[in-house]
C-alpha cells in the first residue's frame, strides 16, 4: 500500500515495499479434472497481461491491490457445463 491510499496502517515507505509489501498469492481456480482442459492461464499485476515477480502492488501503473489471475477453460463434453 501507499500513503495515497485509506488503510494508512497498511502503508510503508518505498524503501520498505518489498520487505513489508505483501507479494503472496491468493487466488486459486478450481474445477473438476473430467469437467474441463485449461487453454490457458496467465497473471498480470501490470495491466499488459504480464507479471513482474518481486513486485508489490499497487503501483503507480497498477492502482490495485489484487494481481489477475485468467485462465481460458474448455468444456470436455456439453454436459459439464450443464448444457
Amino acid at each position: 500500500r501507499t500513503y495515497l491510499q485509506p488503510q494508512l496502517n497498511k502503508a510503508c515507505k518505498q524503501s520498505d515495499k518489498r520487505s513489508n509489501g505483501d507479494v503472496n498469492p491468493k487466488d486459486f481456480i478450481l474445477f473438476g479434472k473430467g469437467d474441463f482442459t485449461v487453454r490457458s492461464t496467465w497473471k498480470d499485476n501490470t495491466g499488459e497481461k504480464e507479471y513482474l515477480e518481486d513486485t508489490a502492488f499497487p503501483t503507480l501503473t497498477f492502482p490495485s491491490d489484487h494481481g489477475i489471475l485468467a485462465t481460458v477453460l474448455e468444456p470436455i463434453s456439453p454436459d459439464s457445463c450443464g448444457g
